[in-house]
């Protein structure tokens, strides 16, 4: 079963009726507003948190930034050894956060948040969050306290802005901010939008490369193992991944962001010794073994 609510997945096959052009108007109906210009987030009609750029979160220059994913390789390695502030947690890797004093959480599939409400809700308030408007909202039917009072940036779908019809990644407009290869792209503005492939890892990865680090350690990024359990889950008791069904695209935009990070000088290291991303010329790191 879909860990999405059935009133929800209901609203989805409804938002249809919009036209495929604006569907996605439902990631933020009936109660969430994002004011992109106004810098703010509403609920209800009332301001609920506000929203900064991710710049003002993930800081340019940093000696090192680190994508973590919730593969299983992590449950055999040690996350500790990554310095404070410099981890950006994805998805199931929040579940760290009290063990590596991470940088941001980051999130952008509703359906993590139906079925992890409770790991994210015990999140320190002072961590910053970045969050796609579905997440954004689903968070707010949770609680929407837990969006109060702490730095919140949002992972905005280039394809599907959060206010604006679907467009096109070969669309014109956007040739000053993407980075294409065949039917791979990457966004080198991610606070404009970036490119969704199916894992929040790539999402965080074009904000690490846009914030120009001197090293990018992806961690946690198994990817063709999916059908095993996440690190912080069990066989008994594990969600649906849908990364195998996606894994070529999310491949060739990975190697996109290899050949980005080799372009501007960032080395690009993989500390996962399973991933596929290694068969990309991505090479080991073994810090966290």
């Amino acid at each position: 079963m879909s860990d999405r609510p059935l009133g929800r997945s209901l609203i989805r096959l409804g938002a249809m009726a919009l036209g495929r052009s604006r569907a996605h108007r439902q990631d933020v109906w009936p109660h969430l507003a994002v004011d992109r210009v106004a810098g703010e987030v509403r609920w209800h009609g009332r301001s609920l948190a506000r929203l900064v750029r991710l710049a003002e979160i993930v800081p340019p220059g940093a000696p090192l930034l680190a994508v973590v994913g919730s593969g299983p390789s992590l449950a055999a390695q040690t996350p500790e050894r990554l310095p404070p502030g410099s981890a950006i947690l994805c998805n199931g890797a929040a579940s760290l956060a009290g063990r590596v004093a991470p940088l941001a959480v980051a999130v952008e599939d509703e359906r993590f948040v139906y079925r992890h409400a409770a790991m994210l809700a015990g999140l320190d308030r002072g961590l910053p969050l970045l969050l796609s408007a579905a997440a954004m909202r689903a968070m707010a039917e949770h609680d929407a306290s837990l969006l109060t009072g702490r730095p919140l940036a949002l992972i905005d779908n280039l394809a599907k802005p959060v206010n604006a019809p679907r467009r096109r990644l070969d669309d014109p407009a956007l040739d000053p901010i993407l980075r294409r290869a065949g039917t791979a792209a990457l966004s080198r503005d991610p606070d404009a939008g970036v490119v969704i492939t199916g894992t929040v890892a790539f999402s965080a990865m074009q904000v690490a490369l846009a914030a120009g680090p001197e090293t990018i350690l992806l961690a946690g990024i198994d990817l063709g193992n999916a059908a095993s359990p996440r690190f912080y889950e069990s066989p008994a008791n594990m969600a649906e991944s849908g990364l195998l069904k996606g894994l070529p695209r999310i491949i060739a935009g990975f190697a996109l962001a290899r050949d980005e990070a080799r372009e501007r000088g960032i080395r690009l290291s993989c500390a996962s010794p399973v991933s596929t991303l290694l068969g990309l010329g991505i090479p080991y790191d073994s810090r966290l073994a």
